[in-house]
């Protein structure tokens, strides 16, 4: 993968324009003069910086987590917030509740689809899980929830079908706080 030296304005307007196109094609990975268009680049510089989808895809992907995480960061600082208030703000950071978070769960779900058939985006698909994973993880624990790697997963996979209702439902379709209440509140270990 050769991105790397492309000028980080001009990645950043390819990665966002792969994310705006998946959002508006519904998942459907676009070719590389639309992704072109949509940035101001040439097809060319694009193909030049780009050797494969598949690059441009992981890419988009990472810039995307990388946005992400740091609203993550922003908003889930523990401080004096209670692990309630972090996870809730976490689930919510995670739901396509305006363009940007759309865009970002639209390069998600097709990062997805596609580490269904590639050893090598399956290994990274793992290991940003991991990282979520622990981030919900260490809430739960300061919750004092008997399982915390349990609800972690339960969160994660419950995130997953949220985000999708969110995209093809609308926000009211999800219940954040009702979920957070369930898993806080299970004190069953058997």
């Amino acid at each position: 993968m050769r991105e790397r030296w492309m000028p980080d304005a001009r990645r950043t307007a390819v990665a966002d324009a792969v994310g705006r196109l998946l959002m508006r094609g519904h998942g459907t990975f676009p070719g590389m003069r639309e992704i072109a268009a949509e940035a101001g680049v040439t097809t060319g510089a694009l193909q030049h910086h780009f050797s494969t989808k598949d690059d441009m895809l992981l890419f988009a992907l990472e810039h995307h987590c990388r946005r992400c995480a740091d609203r993550l960061r922003a908003r889930s600082g523990t401080g004096a917030r209670s692990p309630r208030q972090v996870l809730s703000a976490i689930v919510i950071e995670l739901l396509p509740l305006d363009e940007e978070r759309a865009a970002e769960t639209s390069v998600a779900k097709a990062f997805v689809s596609r580490a269904t058939t590639d050893p090598g985006f399956a290994a990274h698909y793992r290991a940003q899980r991991e990282i979520l994973l622990d981030l919900l993880g260490r809430q739960f624990e300061r919750a004092g929830v008997p399982d915390p790697s349990a609800a972690a997963t339960i969160l994660s996979q419950v995130i997953d079908g949220m985000r999708t209702d969110c995209l093809l439902l609308g926000p009211d379709a999800v219940q954040v706080d009702a979920v957070l209440d369930r898993l806080l509140n299970h004190r069953d270990t058997a």
